[in-house]
């Protein structure tokens, strides 16, 4: 029987600096459907007010990451808010990126600060290991483009692993939600044009760090298996 998996924009960025570059809903989808045979895929623009009307009707949501920051409230994203109370309490599969990954904390009652920025390649470190970590290895090391952190976690969230400069880049709650702080879904290629456009806010030492870091491996491959055996499980 076929399954359904909801991916909610939430990039708020139409300045079209990444134009050859499909958006982050489509970037997410490139990097799942063909991880997900059995699933179809449909794409909401969070920001434009378009979400399902019963979002507990689907296998699985996934939020995007986005230029917007939930320290920063606009009010596009009270709506996803109720969407994640929601889909917590109908215990949906619920996987947040980036942005996403905060939108899940602020919503269900922790907290999210600004944070030294970190762009390029950072490497987790797997504190619990999960069955759906698989094929398995201790440290992944995903692409990353952030300026804000999760500090603390709601009631019942687990921290899966963490970063020298990111404690709680990884966590859980349950069977149902994941978020991961970083970027699974963006390519080495992008994520050096993003380090050109966020350049005046990093300064040489951070942006000599970035470019040095994008001249290695990461495992935004592997992560994406995970995420999607987790919605699976």
């Amino acid at each position: 029987m076929t399954k359904k998996l909801a991916i909610y924009l939430t990039n708020t960025d139409l300045s079209g600096w990444d134009a050859p570059y499909p958006d982050y809903a489509v970037m997410t989808a490139e990097l799942l459907a063909p991880l997900l045979p059995d699933y179809e895929i449909d794409l909401f623009d969070a920001v434009a007010g378009e979400l399902p009307a019963q979002p507990w009707h689907y296998d699985g949501v996934v939020l995007t990451g986005s230029v917007a920051n939930v320290t920063d409230p606009e009010p596009w994203m009270d709506a996803v808010y109720d969407h994640i109370r929601r889909l917590d309490a109908a215990q949906v599969k619920l996987v947040g990126i980036c942005f996403g990954h905060q939108a899940i904390v602020h919503a269900l009652g922790g907290s999210v600060v600004p944070a030294e920025p970190q762009v390029g390649i950072a490497p987790i470190s797997v504190k619990q290991r999960q069955a759906w970590m698989q094929p398995w290895q201790p440290q992944v090391a995903l692409l990353c483009g952030n300026f804000k952190q999760v500090l603390t976690l709601p009631e019942d969230f687990i921290i899966l692993g963490n970063h020298a400069q990111c404690t709680i880049p990884l966590y859980a709650k349950g069977e149902h939600i994941l978020g991961c702080q970083y970027h699974p879904e963006f390519s080495i290629d992008y994520v050096s044009l993003y380090t050109d456009q966020v350049a005046p806010k990093l300064g040489s030492e951070l942006i000599d760090k970035a470019r040095q870091q994008l001249k290695g491996h990461h495992d935004g491959d592997l992560f994406g298996r995970w995420i999607a055996n987790f919605l699976q499980a």
